[in-house]
C-alpha cells in the first residue's frame, strides 16, 4: 500500500472556489463549527452540502484501509509480512484497537455521517424547491443509513449520532437492533423522498445516475431485511419476505429503471464500462467534467508485490475458495488467468500463480588431467548432456536425477530438485481493479476489460459498484426461497445470473458438494445455491456494500472460516507436468487460535476513540 494517502475524491476546495456560493463552506469535520442557520441560504450551499456527502463517501473506499475488515470473509487473504500486518491482522481474527484498518473504517464512516446529519440539519432553512429540499435530504438519509449499514456490521453496538450537536458526540452505545431501526428508518424516508431519475449534471452523466434514486433505496433495503433477518438478530422468514418484497420492487419496474446484466462478465468491472446500467448503486471517483476528480486508488492494490509494476499485494486471493470457483467468464475476470512480470511495459514471464521454479544450482566438474581420460571423460559427458537433454524437454527429469551441461569448455553439474514458486505469493490474484496500459506509454490507459496478456497500468483509476443488478436478482431468488415464497421467478432468476457467468450454468454445487439441477432444487437447495453465488459474484470485491464477509456474517459462517485458517491444511490446487499433485497451505497467521465469539466476528473499537469516549465498551 502506498504511504501517500490521498483522502476524498471530489475536488470540493476548487470547486467551491469554481462555484458561486452564498456562504461559507462546510468544514471537513461537521460537529457545530459552523450552525447550518448560518450556512443554507441559496440553492448553491445546498448543492455544496451534497457534494461533501460524496466526497466523504469516496474517502471510505479511496483506499483500502477503510476497507480491512472485510478481509475476514473466505474469498480474501493477506501477506502476513511485508507492510500488511494490519490487514493480516484481521484476516486472522485477531486485531486491535490501534490497528489501522480498525481506526480508518470507524473514522471514514463516521465522518460520511456527521456530513448527513450536517445536510439533514439545515437542507429545509434552504430557500429553494420542495422538490431540491427532498432531493438533498435523501441523499443524505441514503447515505446516513449506508454509514450505519457498514459500521454495524464491523462493530456491532454503535453510538448512534444524528445531530451535529458537540453534546451528543461522546454518546453511549446504541444497540445492533436500534442501529438497524435507524438504517431502516432513513432508508424508508429516502424511498418516499428520491426521485428514479436526474436530468442534469453532476447527478446524472454518461447516461447513468450518480446520486442515489429511489431504487436504489429498494435495492439496499433488500440488503439490510436479509441482513436482518439472519445474524445476529435472525429476525427469521418475516424479514426476508420483506427483503423479497423490495427486490422485486426493483425488478418489476425494471422497464422504467433500465438496469441489465452485462452479456459479457469481462465488462462487469472493466474501466471501460464504467458508467453502465448494471449498476444500481455506486460510487463515481472521476468525472472530468463536475465534481469529482480524485481517483481511486486501487488499481494496483491486488497486484502482488515483486512483479515489476509497483503492486502493493493488499489482497491476496484465498486457496480454497478459488478451487472450488466454477470455471467459466467469471472466474477469468476476476481472477488473472495467469501472473506477469513486468519490465517498463513489456511483459517478460507469465505462469500460473502455483507453478514451481527447479533451483539452479551448478558445480563444476573436476577434469581428469591424463590427456587420454580426459577425451574419454569428455566422450561421456558429451553423450550425457546429450541424453539428459532429451529428457528435460520431455518432461522426464526427476526430483534428484543429475544433469550435466557444457558451458565455454567449462563442465558442470546439477541435481535437480524442486525450487521456489515463481510466484512469490503463491496464491491467486485477484484482477478486479486492474487496467492495462498501451504497450507504447505507460501513463496512457487503455479503456478496455482487463487483458492479462497486456502491460499494466499503475497510475489510479476510478469508478466503484456497491450494488449491482445481478445481486438484486439473487436477492430476491434467495429471500423468497427462505420465506417460503413460490420459487419459479426465483429459479428463473438465479439461471439468468450464472448462464453469463459459469460453463455449466444449469447444475450448481451445493455447500455440502453436491450438484443438483435449478429446476430440481428444493426451497432450502435454492437458498443455499443463491447464497452461494452471490460470493462468487462479489469475490474479492471489498468495495461492495454486500461482501462474501457480509453474507457470512449474516449465515452466521466467520467462524468456518476462522477454524479453516487455524487448520490451513495443504489443499492440492493442480497437477504438475508428470501428473503429481500440487499442494498449497494459506499464509495467514493467526494469533489468537481460540474462538472468541462476538469479540472475534466484530472489531474492536479503535484505542483513539476509547480515549475520548469512556462508553465504548462491550
Amino acid at each position: 500500500m502506498k504511504t501517500k494517502i490521498y483522502l476524498g475524491c471530489f475536488l470540493a476546495a476548487s470547486l467551491l472556489a469554481a462555484t458561486t456560493s452564498c456562504s461559507g463552506f462546510l468544514d471537513e469535520d461537521p460537529k457545530g463549527q459552523m450552525a447550518p442557520d448560518n450556512y443554507f441560504t441559496c440553492q448553491a450551499d445546498l448543492d455544496n452540502s451534497i457534494n461533501t456527502i460524496y466526497e466523504k463517501l469516496n474517502q471510505t473506499q479511496s483506499w483500502t484501509n477503510p476497507m480491512y475488515p472485510q478481509w475476514q470473509g473466505d474469498d480474501m487473504t493477506a501477506n502476513p509480512g511485508s507492510n500488511k500486518q494490519a490487514v493480516a491482522a484481521l484476516d486472522g481474527f485477531s486485531s486491535d484497537g490501534a490497528n489501522k484498518g480498525v481506526t480508518d473504517a470507524w473514522n471514514q464512516h463516521y465522518g460520511l455521517i456527521k456530513a448527513c446529519n450536517f445536510v439533514l440539519e439545515g437542507a429545509d432553512k434552504t430557500p429553494t424547491s420542495e422538490v431540491e429540499k427532498n432531493i438533498a435530504r435523501g441523499n443524505a438519509l441514503y447515505w446516513r443509513a449506508y454509514g450505519y449499514f457498514y459500521l454495524v456490521r464491523v462493530f456491532g453496538p454503535l453510538p448512534l449520532i444524528t445531530s451535529t450537536s458537540l453534546s451528543v458526540q461522546d454518546c453511549g452505545l446504541s444497540s445492533v437492533e436500534q442501529v438497524y431501526d435507524q438504517i431502516v428508518k432513513d432508508l424508508e424516508e429516502a424511498e418516499k423522498l428520491l426521485p428514479i431519475k436526474y436530468e442534469s449534471a453532476p447527478r446524472n452523466h454518461d447516461g447513468i445516475d450518480a446520486w442515489v434514486t429511489k431504487q436504489a433505496t429498494q435495492a439496499t433495503l433488500s440488503a439490510v431485511y436479509m441482513t436482518m433477518a439472519g445474524y445476529p438478530l435472525n429476525k427469521g422468514k418475516a424479514y426476508y419476505q420483506l427483503a423479497a418484497q423490495k427486490a422485486k420492487a426493483v425488478i418489476d419496474n425494471n422497464s422504467t429503471y433500465g438496469f441489465y446484466l452485462d452479456d459479457n462478465w469481462s465488462h462487469v468491472y472493466s474501466i471501460a464500462h464504467n458508467y453502465n446500467k448494471e449498476t444500481l448503486v455506486g460510487i463515481d471517483n472521476n468525472w472530468a467534467n463536475g465534481s469529482w476528480d480524485h481517483d481511486s486508488e486501487l488499481t494496483s492494490c491486488n497486484r502482488f508485490e515483486g512483479l515489476g509494476d509497483g503492486g502493493w499485494g493488499d489482497s491476496w486471493g484465498e486457496v480454497k475458495f478459488w478451487t472450488k470457483f466454477p470455471e467459466g467468464p467469471r472466474k477469468d475476470a476476476i481472477y488473472a488467468p495467469k501472473v506477469t512480470f513486468q519490465k517498463g511495459t513489456e511483459i517478460y514471464k507469465s505462469v500460473y500463480w502455483w507453478e514451481i521454479s527447479p533451483e539452479d544450482v551448478w558445480e563444476a566438474i573436476e577434469m581428469e588431467k591424463d590427456s587420454k581420460k580426459l577425451e574419454e571423460q569428455i566422450k561421456k559427458l558429451d553423450a550425457t548432456i546429450k541424453e539428459e537433454s532429451g529428457k528435460i524437454a520431455a518432461g522426464d527429469m526427476k526430483e534428484g536425477d543429475r544433469t550435466i551441461r557444457k558451458d565455454n569448455g567449462i563442465y558442470e553439474s546439477h541435481k535437480f530438485f524442486k525450487g521456489k514458486p515463481f510466484v512469490e505469493a503463491n496464491h491467486p490474484m485477484f484482477s478486479i481493479y486492474t487496467t492495462n496500459c498501451d504497450p507504447s506509454d505507460s501513463n496512457v490507459e487503455l479503456k478496455q476489460p482487463y487483458d492479462y496478456t497486456k502491460p499494466n497500468y499503475t497510475n489510479m483509476t476510478n469508478g466503484h459498484r456497491l450494488i449491482r443488478y445481478s445481486e438484486v436478482l439473487l436477492w430476491y431468488a434467495e429471500s423468497a426461497a427462505r420465506a417460503g415464497m413460490d420459487l419459479t421467478d426465483a429459479k428463473k432468476y438465479l439461471k439468468q445470473v450464472r448462464k453469463r457467468a459459469v460453463t455449466d450454468y444449469e447444475n450448481v454445487t451445493l455447500s455440502d458438494d453436491t450438484t443438483v439441477k435449478i429446476d430440481a432444487m428444493s426451497a432450502d437447495q435454492l437458498a443455499d445455491a443463491c447464497y452461494i453465488e452471490h460470493g462468487w459474484e462479489v469475490a474479492g470485491q471489498w468495495t461492495q456494500m454486500v461482501t462474501r464477509r457480509a453474507d457470512e456474517l449474516r449465515m452466521d459462517e466467520l467462524k468456518k472460516n476462522f477454524d479453516y485458517r487455524v487448520a490451513n491444511a495443504p489443499i492440492v490446487v493442480a497437477k504438475d507436468a508428470k501428473g503429481n499433485e500440487v499442494k498449497v497451505k494459506e499464509s495467514v497467521s493467526v494469533k489468537n487460535s481460540t474462538w472468541q465469539g462476538e469479540n472475534s466476528i466484530y472489531c474492536p473499537y479503535p484505542t483513539t476513540e476509547v480515549e475520548k469516549n469512556p462508553n465504548l465498551k462491550r
